[in-house]
């Protein structure tokens, strides 16, 4: 409630900052501060007509239902509200733009992007607070733009939304970004030991990016500096988020001081075809002298039945929002195989093999039902750290009906 509250302030704070203008002078002479531009067009936007203040409200609502058909272990079917979000963001005084998004599906207040940039030197762009580090194509691309419904395997190796500052640059087909992190903004300290700090920065590189072609490539690094707990874990579900069970599980490896990451990433859009892949590598570094290495990857294909291209945002080197050409919405199939490996040595983390189909109708811009098929492959190690059988085998039905506005 407490961060409901901040969020309805900051809105009516925002929207009185918009709407402010100082006295009409005398004469014929209009204030541009009191012309105002109102859309509601995938949203409420308000923006001054000289664009030096502007206040766009948005949120999404994600209803997932799944179901498992299941080998040795019990899953669960059900449902669930994937992203419940309310979403803020809006620029002041020309030179500053701000987002603030809160997401209430698990019951309470997550916060999610709390930031807020100075982009007035082009082409650079400088950020404050939380929000995500720089790190991996389908981490950095929305939910709401995904082609399936869950982030592969691979993606419980890339770093997600931290506190921090960043710098952003992007030039014609190149753009590069880094910045330094402390820690999650909801992750709650356990003690009063020093918080973790971290490193991460992306180099991406478009040598064509057209409104219906386009290639990506990109490289990303980071470094981790652990907290004073000196202990981390990788742990991730199948590719479906409704069951509780994380097949892969490192279990707490203490005595942890770093995690260095590496990620490689590549993108081909040509007309209503596209590819996508990437790899990650996470190496650990302890004090037992042990250093367990972990990666994966991941390969996608997805095909336009009704003719359209996946948007790629060459300023941002991320996958923006598909446009149906036709008023019956677009119908795109996709196919993904990725591949997670939490074995090293004497850590057995398990290793597991994701195929999943999906089918998504776009009946809009900000309409959508996706449906995936996912068949799970786990080796003898993948046993959620002895809680589950190992070598499980499910095939897991889910479906969504999305909308953001």
């Amino acid at each position: 409630m407490k961060t409901l509250y901040v969020l309805l302030s900051l809105a009516t704070i925002s929207t009185s900052v918009a709407l402010a203008a100082p006295e009409m002078p005398a004469g014929d002479t209009p204030d541009p501060y009191r012309d105002l531009v109102i859309k509601t067009e995938g949203g409420l936007e308000v923006t001054t007509t000289d664009g030096e203040f502007s206040l766009e409200l948005g949120g999404r609502i994600l209803a997932d239902a799944a179901i498992y058909d299941e080998d040795k272990n019990a899953l669960g079917n059900g449902s669930e509200l994937r992203d419940l979000r309310l979403d803020l963001e809006g620029r002041l005084y020309a030179d500053f733009i701000y987002e603030f998004s809160v997401d209430f599906a698990d019951g309470e207040a997550d916060v999610k992007d709390a930031w807020f940039a100075y982009d007035a030197v082009y082409p650079w762009k400088f950020s404050v607070g939380h929000f995500k580090e720089p790190f991996s194509l389908e981490e950095l691309t929305s939910k709401r733009y995904l082609t399936f419904m869950e982030r592969a395997l691979p993606n419980e190796l890339a770093p997600g939304r931290s506190i921090g500052i960043g710098a952003h640059w992007s030039g014609q087909r190149v753009t590069f970004a880094a910045g330094f992190f402390g820690d999650d903004y909801n992750d709650d300290a356990d003690d009063e030991g020093d918080e973790g700090w971290g490193i991460s920065s992306r180099l991406t590189f478009a040598p064509w990016a057209e409104e219906r072609s386009a290639l990506h490539l990109g490289v990303a690094a980071g470094f981790r500096r652990l907290d004073d707990e000196e202990e981390v874990r990788f742990d991730t579900r199948p590719e479906s988020h409704i069951t509780d069970i994380r097949y892969l599980d490192t279990g707490k490896l203490e005595q942890s001081r770093s995690i260095a990451l590496l990620g490689l990433e590549g993108a081909w859009v040509t007309g209503p075809f596209s590819l996508q892949g990437e790899w990650m590598q996470a190496k650990v570094e302890r004090d037992t002298g042990t250093e367990p290495t972990f990666d994966g990857w991941y390969l996608q294909a997805s095909w336009f039945l009704t003719g359209e291209s996946r948007r790629y945002k060459q300023d941002a080197a991320k996958f923006g929002r598909i446009r149906p050409l036709s008023e019956h919405g677009a119908l795109e199939a996709a196919a993904r195989f990725s591949s997670l490996d939490l074995n090293d040595g004497e850590i057995e983390g398990g290793s597991s093999d994701n195929l999943t189909l999906g089918l998504n109708w776009y009946i809009n811009r900000q309409i959508r039902l996706m449906a995936n098929a996912i068949f799970v492959d786990n080796d003898r190690f993948a046993d959620a750290d002895g809680d589950v059988e190992a070598e499980d085998e499910p095939t897991i039905i889910q479906l969504r009906a999305q909308v953001d506005f």
